[in-house]
């Protein structure tokens, strides 16, 4: 259970630039003041930062490799064919038999790691993913279709005319470089199915007409320029989209690894400049508009980070989730003296990691590439048993 906090000495991204002012919580929100028996901690010299929204991931599909079998494919729909016709060798086939909770937990858990304390999941909305014990908020109120080579046109209106219009609805679109993808954007206007919650993922085949005509109406494009770069080679133009784009990291299958390697994914791509990066970091719900997170406003869930040098999961000094520090650098989560630790490594780098958080890494069948932890006592490990 979160503990209400009062944090000094700290600066607060607000978005626009860091403002040096106190962070309270009630427990698990955060509050205009700080609240009776507060606990108080001071982090002075650091810079705090809500946590991410990751915009698009295929939550269950984050332990298999990075895979392709093509140097470029023209269009996604190749890789889908390559794929299948592999998924009974291995390492696929033996993959694919893990529990569906352990996988989803693996997903949950590469976001959690970088940040990325809110997920927003393109696959069927499973029940698991909103149980108390998951790693991180996932989206709940949306629609989705997958796309036009995994979904008949009547079954993409279906979905699309089903969800409230009040939800976002995804559909991975013009993901390819070739006629078919260009042609996928005036094939969904025909069907009615561009509107104010329509979600466009990729989009990296939409021609500029296409463009100028999705921005007013359409709430936004979602880029996911790793797995575009190593699929297609060619990745989406933010500059004609504005402020209607926001960061998806994929799934590893296809991607370079979570939502901050697409982050660097970005500038390398040459679109925007260093000095634009913190406000494109902390522009994540900018298209998914999703309530309670995204930034530190009052009211708003207590999840927030503070990153280190450079914007890698090493090097993030702490993430609290909910008002809960989960992990961080060992000096950090020592002054939340209440909270039972163990020693860890994140690729390479000394991390403390909340023993709660700890068994249920434990406990799972699947292992998180990069993250060592040391065992339980076995006095903890005999009760989570």
């Amino acid at each position: 259970m979160a503990r209400p906090l009062h944090i000094r000495g700290a600066h607060i991204w607000d978005g626009q630039q860091t403002v040096q002012r106190d962070l309270s919580t009630d427990g698990d929100r955060i509050v205009a003041t700080p609240i009776a028996f507060a606990e108080e901690i001071d982090l002075n010299g650091y810079t705090i930062f809500p946590g991410l929204i990751n915009a698009h991931d295929h939550l269950e599909l984050n332990h298999y490799p990075r895979s392709k079998f093509r140097e470029q494919y023209d269009n996604a729909r190749q890789w889908h064919e390559d794929m299948n016709a592999r998924l009974n060798d291995e390492p696929y086939k033996s993959l694919r038999a893990y529990p569906l909770w352990d996988k989803l937990f693996i997903g949950g858990l590469k976001n959690l790691l970088c940040g990325a304390t809110t997920v927003a999941h393109h696959n069927p909305p499973h029940k698991e993913l909103w149980r108390k014990d998951f790693p991180v908020r996932v989206l709940k109120q949306y629609g989705w279709s997958h796309s036009f080579y995994l979904a008949t046109d009547e079954e993409i209106v279906q979905s699309y005319r089903s969800t409230p219009k009040g939800w976002p609805w995804f559909i991975h679109l013009a993901e390819g470089t070739d006629d078919v993808a260009a042609g996928e954007y005036q094939r969904l206007k025909a069907l009615g199915c561009i509107g104010k919650n329509t979600v466009i993922v990729h989009g990296v085949g939409m021609s500029e007409e296409d463009i100028a005509d999705a921005i007013p109406q359409i709430r936004g494009l979602i880029w996911c320029p790793t797995t575009n770069d190593y699929l297609l080679q060619k990745t989406a133009k933010k500059a004609l989209w504005g402020n209607k784009i926001s960061i998806g990291s994929d799934s590893r299958l296809t991607a370079e690894g979570d939502w901050l390697d697409e982050l660097r994914g970005a500038l390398y791509s040459g679109q925007f400049e260093d000095d634009d990066l913190l406000q494109f970091m902390t522009s994540s719900n900018c298209v998914l508009r999703i309530p309670d997170v995204g930034s530190l406003d009052v009211n708003n869930f207590a999840d927030f980070w503070i990153k280190g040098d450079f914007p890698t999961r090493d090097n993030i000094a702490l993430v609290v989730m909910g008002g809960i520090p989960v992990i961080g650098h060992p000096t950090l989560m020592d002054k939340f003296s209440w909270i039972n630790t163990l020693d860890a490594t994140l690729d390479g780098s000394p991390k403390a990691i909340h023993i709660d958080l700890a068994k249920r890494i434990h406990a799972n069948t699947l292992k998180e590439q990069g993250l060592q932890i040391e065992p339980l006592p076995k006095r903890k490990l005999f009760q989570l048993i």
